[in-house]
């Protein structure tokens, strides 16, 4: 428990660090740059994300959970995964102008070729970030993931200060891609992981081909109101619609940014030991709910003054979207747990039968409001979500001794933390003919009171992050008086 929250403090401490780095980006690249620019990025970015899900093969994946991790395993994922790459970035850059021609935009093809140009670099990375990952050595993917987004920040903001518009963000993925990847080979040396070898390609490809269909599935899913945006409505909605999912995404970035990374590995090294995973696996739907529920439901209430003062006034647009998506988004919490656990339980072919049985009709849901308004596609989120948790849940009950009562007494505690941390922004609002000016303390007050009230929820509701909260504490008193 002590490594596992050591790996977590060290998540946490990379993912705020990075969201830090990037809130600022936001607030500088909102004002330099325009919602059609961010608009031809996103459609270039969202074709090259398709591919990836082919060129990744879950290759990193692969290296984390697999039982008995040899040198023929390692060398031959590496193999594979550099022949994939290769292959997909020389089919992009050979895509990259009918594209473009496809969405009426010329920079679109600039920007998939950059960012093809990444997907090669990138894949030279995996070995070490994968072992690093497997080793829980989370110290040193910190500091390589937050070195590499102030590489990216700087290399952004520079370009875009300079007039380069759309390609300061393709520029600036490359800038990271190579950072990343350099800071890997020097802090996990690999000896031998690039000599080419097939030995293991059954196990690779066994695993690599549930994972890469699931992924294509997911990834489509994800990408396709984008695409679907800037074909029908143009590249401004695209830069709307990108702008809202990122506002929305702010409580995911938080949390499940900083957990995601260390529950594959925690609980493939619990389920190698042979130890129960339906404690941990509740355990973790109760902190989750706890931190996304809070933070979803302060956002709904003050998008007005969030996006004006993460994005401007130029995107008053938005706020309507975030709050649908955001509605959307809270039975999303039990999602981050999906795929580490099943990985972990040997069940990576269930994966693909989830979004097999979930995706396809989100995808006609999404194709059948997306000829009505921005606002419906948006509202796609609502019917969506709770159909592909459903089933995600439905497939792990499959696996482990878990009814549908433990999960509702797992997240009780939860619903009355959400609760009071809503209630000082909902307070301030009503106070305030229910909208809040930046310039007033009625903001200050409602950030301060939904973080006093979200402790309040935990002790009232004697929640278990009571007790990481209370030992956080402790830590942070310890180095006080250390420093003293």
């Amino acid at each position: 428990m002590s490594s596992l929250r050591r790996s977590l403090a060290f998540s946490f401490g990379q993912t705020y660090g990075s969201y830090l780095l990037g809130l600022v980006g936001i607030v500088v690249l909102s004002r330099l740059l325009t919602p059609a620019e961010f608009g031809v990025f996103s459609v270039g970015a969202s074709i090259v994300m398709l591919v990836n899900a082919v060129r990744d093969f879950g290759i990193g994946t692969f290296l984390v959970q697999e039982p008995e991790l040899t040198p023929a395993h390692l060398r031959s994922a590496v193999t594979i995964a550099f022949g994939i790459s290769v292959s997909c970035a020389l089919g992009l850059s050979a895509a990259a102008v009918p594209i473009a021609g496809f969405y009426g935009e010329a920079r679109v093809a600039d920007i998939v070729l950059v960012l093809a140009a990444g997907m090669v670099v990138s894949v030279v990375g995996i070995p070490g970030l994968s072992l690093l990952r497997r080793d829980l050595q989370f110290d040193a993917l910190a500091a390589i993931n937050l070195s590499a987004s102030v590489v990216q920040l700087g290399v952004v903001v520079a370009l875009a200060l300079l007039g380069h518009g759309a390609m300061s963000l393709a520029w600036a993925t490359l800038a990271e891609s190579l950072f990343r990847t350099t800071a890997a080979i020097l802090c996990r040396p690999v000896p031998g992981a690039f000599r080419p070898s097939l030995t293991a390609w059954r196990s690779v490809l066994a695993f690599g081909g549930y994972s890469t269909a699931t992924a294509i599935i997911n990834v489509f899913h994800d990408t396709l109101p984008k695409l679907i945006i800037g074909r029908l409505l143009g590249v401004v909605p695209v830069g709307l619609y990108g702008r809202a999912t990122m506002v929305c995404a702010l409580p995911d970035r938080m949390f499940v940014s900083a957990l995601q990374p260390v529950m594959l590995p925690a609980m493939a090294e619990q389920a190698r030991a042979g130890r129960d995973l339906r404690g941990p696996y509740l355990l973790a739907l109760t902190h989750m709910s706890a931190l996304l529920w809070p933070g979803l439901l302060c956002l709904i209430l003050l998008a007005d003054p969030i996006v004006r003062l993460m994005l401007g006034p130029q995107w008053g647009e938005v706020p309507p979207l975030v709050r649908i998506m955001a509605l959307g988004s809270l039975s999303l919490f039990p999602a981050f747990m999906t795929f580490p656990t099943m990985v972990a339980l040997g069940r990576i072919r269930d994966t693909l039968w989830m979004s097999a049985i979930s995706v396809p009709p989100s995808i006609l849901v999404i194709l059948a409001l997306s000829h009505v308004s921005l606002e419906a596609v948006a509202a796609a989120q609502i019917v969506n979500a709770p159909l592909q948790v459903v089933v995600a849940i439905v497939f792990i009950r499959r696996r482990l001794p878990i009814a549908w009562s433990d999960i509702l007494r797992a997240i009780r505690p939860s619903a009355i933390v959400a609760v009071c941390a809503a209630a000082m922004p909902a307070l301030m609002i009503a106070l305030g003919g229910f909208r809040l000016d930046l310039s007033t303390p009625a903001f200050v007050l409602a950030i301060l009171g939904a973080a006093a009230g979200w402790l309040a929820g935990l002790a009232l509701s004697g929640h278990p992050m009571m007790t990481e909260v209370r030992q956080v504490a402790r830590m942070l008193g310890r180095t006080a008086r250390q420093g003293g």
